[in-house]
């Protein structure tokens, strides 16, 4: 350790308190405030963003074909076949999707109805998802059932298992202008079985019929799909670029993350802004260590002129004062990060912040703690606080 650093810490770590003293360690808890702060807030929001995550990913698939353009698409079943054999695809399941009017009672809704063949269970986890009724699409004597998104059942007042069926309106897809509804519109009838629950999102958007139904109610023929949805052993990328050689650019082939690629953007976006907000208070809250070396400065007159007249040059006398305010902030810093890490863990481990009971999916606060959020804290608050402590140095001992 060079002279400058050992003087420093004498006067940050001095076993004679004085007001500077106590002024430095204000600095220091500032520092550590806000690394902590940081720390727990970018932990909190990973945890919301790990819960959302989870939940769109129990209703999307790991890779979704779709069309390039239009809403539908023909594929052949030698295609089919094909991507089936690909290496790491484990299920497959053809879906068709279109906006239709529900009718339960007198209570009426629009929704997506989702045409599902029997593979869809292995591709989604709605059926692990179900929290009244049971998932069944049709029973053994070939009648239609659907399920329904929580939200979707609540607006319609259904009742899954009664005995009163649910009434479906589609527009034809060649259908003209015509004053009566029955020319304009096709109709049929299903048995609600089961309710789910995801995200609201799915909850008020979707209802999940039988294929052969809603490919006979929205007039597709038996080749026509809107999406097939792939679930893999993982390798998603991989299988990605193997299915997109075989389909070519009339369709697309989406993960996870490119199915809901908004809804990510949005919420690295918003972890971003958090960051900066919180980046320009540390950086006002770094005047904390302005003044504190300031004032330093005036209480070590005495020192500053012994030093110099021992042969001390400006360049000495102003290293002192730059590392007393460097190890403010490395003190602040690493205080602030154990504590930040601290509180985390007390929260995941007892739920010490929780949430009014039923108000939410989840009783506490989420936290995740990811070392890249901690490592960037580290950086940025280290950087602040290394130029705040050249400020009051700059002018007084220029060379």
């Amino acid at each position: 350790m060079n002279l400058p650093t050992q003087i420093a810490r004498r006067y940050l770590f001095s076993r004679k308190m004085s007001l500077v003293n106590v002024i430095s360690f204000i600095a220091v808890f500032g520092v550590a405030g806000m690394s902590a702060a940081l720390v727990v807030i970018l932990s909190v929001f990973n945890g919301f963003d790990s819960l959302i995550s989870s939940m769109v990913n129990q209703f999307d698939p790991d890779l979704k074909i779709a069309a390039a353009k239009g809403k539908t698409f023909k594929i052949d079943e030698d295609i089919c076949r094909k991507i089936s054999d690909i290496e790491g695809v484990t299920a497959m399941s053809y879906t068709v999707e279109e906006t239709a009017l529900f009718q339960y009672d007198n209570y009426q809704y629009i929704a997506t109805l989702k045409g599902v063949d029997n593979n869809y269970a292995l591709v989604s986890d709605i059926p692990a998802n179900i929290i009244i009724g049971e998932y069944m699409l049709q029973d053994a004597t070939g009648v239609p059932f659907a399920v329904l998104g929580a939200d979707i059942a609540a607006n319609l007042w259904a009742q899954p298992n009664g005995l009163t069926p649910m009434k479906i309106y589609a527009p034809r897809r060649t259908a003209k202008v015509s004053p009566t509804p029955a020319e304009a519109f096709t109709s049929g009838l299903l048995m609600p079985s089961g309710i789910f629950h995801i995200h609201q999102d799915f909850d008020a958007k979707y209802v999940i019929a039988p294929l052969e139904f809603a490919q006979n109610l929205l007039e597709f023929d038996d080749n026509e799909f809107s999406s097939i949805e792939i679930h893999t052993n993982g390798n998603d990328d991989a299988i990605a670029v193997q299915i997109k050689a075989l389909l070519g650019d009339q369709f697309t082939v989406k993960n996870r993350y490119q199915q809901q690629d908004t809804l990510y953007k949005i919420m690295q976006s918003e972890k971003l802004s958090i960051f900066v907000m919180l980046t320009f208070i540390i950086i006002i809250a770094s005047f904390n260590i302005v003044g504190a070396l300031a004032m330093l400065i005036i209480d070590k007159k005495g020192d500053i002129a012994t030093l110099s007249h021992l042969g001390a040059n400006n360049g000495f006398l102003r290293q002192i004062f730059v590392r007393t305010g460097q190890l403010i902030t490395i003190t602040g810093v690493i205080s602030g990060i154990v504590l930040g890490l601290l509180a985390c863990w007390l929260q995941m481990q007892f739920h010490l912040l929780t949430f009014p009971e039923g108000s939410y999916i989840i009783d506490a606060y989420p936290v995740e703690v990811r070392w890249f959020d901690v490592v960037a804290t580290a950086v940025v608050v280290t950087a602040i606080g290394f130029l705040a402590a050249l400020m009051p140095t700059r002018r007084l001992f220029a060379e």
